[in-house]
């Protein structure tokens, strides 16, 4: 499998600003030379293998906005490319109690392999990307789209959004403020933690230091077209502030 990007941009309209949707997990696709990781279909097509939903609602939100989304190709399962190459969970043996046969005792040949096929393609492109965006609009924003599971045998989440930054509050204080005024129940740095869960927007910040923010919205909601179209509809409405300020 070719390890590139999936990206489609809409030039219909003409804003002074530009969002660029990234979806770090987007798809549960594996190369059929891993032979799915020793998995069943069913682990396949679960929250461990990608982000439920997160794919959608990044294309419908771009093409609501005419703006861009940038998507990975490969499950998480393969390799994360939200995590550090230094990170214990950049290739993970075990997910959500699930045994990742796979990659159990993995080489470092292999890793190596994996990194230079994938993570490394991922980022480059997005990269490259985010400095054509910045040639062309007065200031780019950086939203990554995630999805969150909400039950599992150690927890239940009700939050229905979750808003992680790092050093970055500019777009939290905006989005949190709509959330409110909609009553949506969201929360700050949750489930995860924005200082350590970012890798990818804090990688691209330290390059070309500009306002992002991962937004995780729990995956029950928008697994659905009905959900999707639910959720953008309220972002979309917040982002749209942001194209011509």
């Amino acid at each position: 499998m070719k390890s590139v990007f999936s990206t489609k941009e809409f030039n219909k309209y003409k804003f002074k600003n530009h969002i660029i949707f990234i979806c770090d997990h987007a798809n549960n696709t594996i190369a059929k030379r891993y032979k799915n990781l020793g998995l069943s279909r069913r682990n396949i097509d679960s929250h461990i293998a990608y982000d439920i939903g997160a794919k959608m609602l990044s294309i419908e939100l771009a093409k609501k906005l005419g703006q861009t989304y940038f998507l990975s190709n490969f499950s998480r399962l393969i390799i994360d490319p939200n995590r550090r190459e230094i990170d214990e969970e950049l290739i993970v043996s075990n997910s959500f109690g699930i045994e990742i046969p796979g990659n159990r005792s993995i080489t470092l040949r292999e890793k190596q392999k994996r990194v230079k096929d994938f993570y490394k393609p991922y980022h480059s492109n997005l990269e490259k990307i985010v400095k054509n965006k910045l040639q062309k609009f007065r200031e780019i924003f950086l939203i990554s789209i995630h999805s969150f599971t909400k039950k599992s045998q150690n927890f239940n989440r009700g939050i229905e959004v979750g808003l992680l930054w790092n050093k970055n509050m500019n777009l939290l204080l905006r989005i949190q403020q709509r959330l409110k005024e909609q009553r949506i129940l969201f929360g700050r740095n949750f489930p995860y933690s924005g200082f350590h869960y970012n890798y990818t927007l804090d990688k691209l910040n330290e390059t070309f230091s500009m306002d992002n923010i991962s937004i995780e919205i729990r995956n029950d909601l928008i697994c659905s077209e009905k959900g999707i179209k639910k959720y953008v509809m309220i972002f979309a409405n917040i982002f749209k502030e942001f194209l011509n300020d």
